[in-house]
């Protein structure tokens, strides 16, 4: 297969690194569509084209096509992008069916050996007297940090980039919104690996300079 997508203006910021990847990527130019035009078609709606021209680029440039819901949003799951891609670029999706499937069997029997990561806020309360186990355990529930479907199948600077947008996204909504007058000191970041911590990362507020 071509390696040139780089050349081509329609394709020049993708790199493919998985050979449906690229026959998608050479569809593409024999089109000679741009993204917003591939995103419109697909029916996302005007204003959400920017993330989803960034959603078309992580599938086309990640080695699992996306599969690992490692890039989603409310309008499809990995499946079903992946299928109206096809079905807009006018590829067949039988033939590639197999490749599919092999693609989410690499993916189901990595998840099995990776680690699970769970990020949270450490969080002095000012816990008064009458407050119960319901409440501090209400309050704790404000201490966690979502992280996106997928986290752990990201590489290193990807993880790195979604922690601090995670954790600038959480200390904008609760910095000083928590409950018994919590004050959100840092954060952390726990690895583990069949329910036992191997490695635990501290992050400092979104204005240090370790966020």
């Amino acid at each position: 297969m071509s390696h040139s997508s780089h050349l081509s203006k329609y394709t020049r910021h993708y790199r493919p690194q998985h050979p449906l990847s690229q026959h998608i990527v050479n569809q593409i130019n024999t089109l000679e569509m741009r993204a917003p035009d591939i995103i419109r078609a697909m029916g996302y709606p005007l204003g959400h084209t920017i993330p989803a021209c960034e959603r078309l680029r992580h599938v086309l440039c990640h080695r699992h096509l996306g599969l690992d819901d490692s890039y989603m949003d409310r309008y499809f799951s990995a499946d079903a992008f992946l299928a109206t891609l096809f079905e807009i670029l006018e590829l067949p999706y039988e033939p590639f069916a197999e490749d599919i499937a092999q693609i989410k069997a690499q993916v189901a029997q990595r998840s099995d050996s990776l680690p699970h990561y769970r990020l949270r806020a450490q969080v002095d309360f000012a816990f008064i007297d009458g407050a119960n186990w319901l409440s501090r355990w209400g309050s704790a529930l404000a201490t966690e940090v979502h992280l996106p479907s997928g986290f752990a199948t990201l590489d290193e600077s990807e993880r790195k980039a979604t922690i601090k947008q995670s954790i600038r996204e959480h200390y904008r909504q609760f910095d000083g919104h928590l409950p018994y007058n919590g004050v959100i000191q840092g954060y952390e970041l726990m690895v583990l690996q069949q329910d036992e911590v191997i490695e635990k990362v501290a992050y400092g507020l979104p204005t240090s300079s370790s966020v």
